[in-house]
């Protein structure tokens, strides 16, 4: 019986889609709209955790506890560090150890000086395919394998007027007070935004220790990159328990609050215009398919009179209403796809603030498995609510009284 109720239903619709053009235009166009939104939003929050994970060290930063002694020498710390991500049952894509520096850092080169406003050392092997993801304008960043390198801004070289393999100069405080300078070789240039990159610096992190007069093999912070940036919240609890209250561990979010309230507002935006869109879908599709179901009366009438049960007279409305669900499901997510990878075509790197957004000057996207599947399913819900009234009280009409209606 419910392969019968199934077969009559996709007849009905294959021969009757005309009728349901409207509906399906209602439906593609609320999940092309919803699943669009999605999409860019996910692609800015993804963009963002990027940068700042090459900025900061990763999508989860550890970082001592003011007032906790330290665990020592450097050996032990990242042992014990490791026994705690072991303990919380994360496995990060990689881990990194970092040295950092403010604004302290000068360079020199050409009778020209830039004050650098972070001074990152970093070791290469663990961190590099991370970094590779800067946009490169010139050189080859994998050659910071060798120590006495360095990677500078585009903005930074300009200034100081230095091509890949000039030598600058990089002045630091070493934590006595006495400045210190050592020589770098340019081994690559990056192009990055201002608030990510304009006057930062990637060096060894052994070589800026030894300049700062510290251990080469300590580390001021460490950080967790991994596969899904989403994660970051779950994961920095869970470490957080794991370090025993002698380091804490925060999603690199924490460091950019103002973007991340702004990531969060996009977020509960992109919600409200679900629920608005939902609410208008229903409505429309329960009034349009009132309609449909007073058009289809002697149809419906004839069905009854050769012996259609009235729960299937209802079975089939509500089957119809799924398959005008899934191509509207189908035909609004092709669109979604046509029109993002339109849009991230277009060239916005002109785009004053909005560039820390934009990946090489475009706009990025991505289209979530789950999200698609979580839109698909309430599209559907939705439409089926909007035809169970109409559906039920196409049960109801009488053969005798159909038949004889114009």
């Amino acid at each position: 019986m419910a392969g019968m109720t199934i077969q009559i239903a996709f007849r009905n619709f294959t021969r009757n889609s005309r009728r349901f053009i409207l509906l399906g235009l209602s439906a593609s166009a609320g999940f092309f709209f919803v699943c669009t939104v999605q999409s860019l939003v996910a692609g800015l929050s993804s963009q963002i955790n990027t940068r700042g994970a090459r900025y900061y060290g990763g999508h989860v930063i550890i970082s001592r506890v003011e007032g906790a002694a330290p665990v020592t020498p450097a050996a032990a710390e990242d042992r014990f560090i490791g026994e705690a991500i072991s303990r919380a049952g994360i496995h990060p894509a990689a881990i990194s150890h970092r040295t950092h520096l403010g604004s302290q850092g000068v360079v020199f080169s050409n009778g020209e000086s830039v004050q650098i406003r972070r001074v990152i050392g970093m070791d290469w092997s663990t961190e590099g395919p991370k970094i590779s993801g800067l946009q490169f304008v010139s050189g080859r960043p994998e050659e910071m394998k060798e120590p006495g390198g360095v990677l500078i801004s585009e903005v930074t070289a300009r200034l100081l007027r230095v091509r890949v393999g000039d030598q600058i100069i990089l002045q630091v405080n070493r934590d006595a007070g006495a400045l210190n300078t050592l020589p770098l070789v340019v081994k690559a240039i990056f192009r990055e935004v201002s608030i990510f990159g304009y006057y930062t610096v990637y060096m060894d992190r052994g070589v800026l220790n030894r300049a700062l007069g510290k251990d080469p093999d300590s580390s001021a912070s460490f950080g967790l990159y991994l596969d899904d940036y989403r994660t970051a919240g779950r994961i920095s609890a869970a470490l957080s328990r794991a370090l025993d209250g002698r380091y804490t561990a925060v999603p690199v979010v924490t460091f950019m609050p103002e973007i991340g309230t702004m990531l969060k507002a996009l977020t509960v935006v992109s919600y409200g215009i679900l629920a608005l869109l939902s609410l208008v879908i229903a409505v429309g599709i329960l009034n349009i398919y009132r309609v449909i179901i007073y058009e289809r009366t002697r149809e419906i009438g004839t069905m009854r009179a050769i012996g259609v049960q009235r729960s299937q007279v209802r079975n089939i409305i509500l089957c119809e209403a799924i398959f005008l669900a899934l191509c509207s499901v189908a035909a609004g997510l092709a669109c979604s796809i046509l029109a993002l990878s339109a849009v991230s075509q277009i060239q916005l790197s002109g785009a004053s603030g909005f560039d820390i957004f934009l990946d090489r000057g475009h706009l990025s996207w991505i289209l979530y498995p789950e999200n698609v599947g979580v839109d698909a399913m309430l599209i559907a819900l939705i439409t089926l609510f909007g035809a169970l009234g109409p559906a039920r009280s196409a049960q109801r009409i009488e053969p005798v009284v159909a038949i004889r209606a114009e």
